[in-house]
């Protein structure tokens, strides 16, 4: 009895692991982080910023977590007055790596914010915010870039964090303390 029991528990666990690593798993996600907007130009400069999250948010084992909904920002009022752009039936946010580039508007005509690094369900999130470059397009340089950094107040906070970060498109944690 003790034996059979036992078969049946381990094809339990086999196929639950088979229905997490396929199927993503949703999460609603709305709440609002402290932030603290730094730059790499000025190491006196620390603003804040509150960001609201506000959708669902689809983390999967084997491809990229994505996110339906919007990203607020309270200091830009781009990101205040647009939506993050999004079509039917096609996320907001893709996140490959958990990168990917924050667009603002009409879909084929939205504004780039930035790109956005975070870890799964935003729990860290860092932006490289984008200079606009008035052709609903933008830039961000390793010489004098911003980067917004979720749940830090001060930019010691904020270096921290961006000491755990690591990817492509974030410069390296020593560009932010030269």
């Amino acid at each position: 009895m003790m034996k059979k029991w036992h078969k049946y528990m381990i094809g339990l666990v086999i196929l639950v692991c088979l229905f997490l690593a396929i199927v993503p798993i949703p999460v609603s996600i709305d709440k609002t982080i402290p932030a603290v907007e730094i730059s790499l130009a000025d190491q006196t400069m620390s603003k804040p910023v509150n960001i609201t999250i506000s959708g669902r948010y689809r983390w999967s084992l084997f491809s990229a977590d994505t996110f339906t909904g919007d990203i607020r920002f309270d200091t830009y009022e781009l990101t205040m007055e647009q939506p993050l752009e999004q079509t039917e039936d096609v996320p907001a946010l893709t996140l490959r790596g958990g990168v990917d580039s924050l667009d603002y508007g009409e879909w084929m005509a939205a504004q780039l914010f930035g790109y956005i690094s975070c870890k799964p369900y935003f729990r860290k999130l860092v932006v490289q915010v984008f200079e606009p470059d008035g052709k609903g397009g933008g830039s961000w340089t390793d010489t004098d870039g911003h980067c917004i950094v979720a749940r830090a107040t001060t930019r010691e906070e904020a270096l921290a964090v961006l000491k755990a970060f690591s990817n492509d498109h974030l410069p390296p944690y020593e560009y932010w303390t030269r």
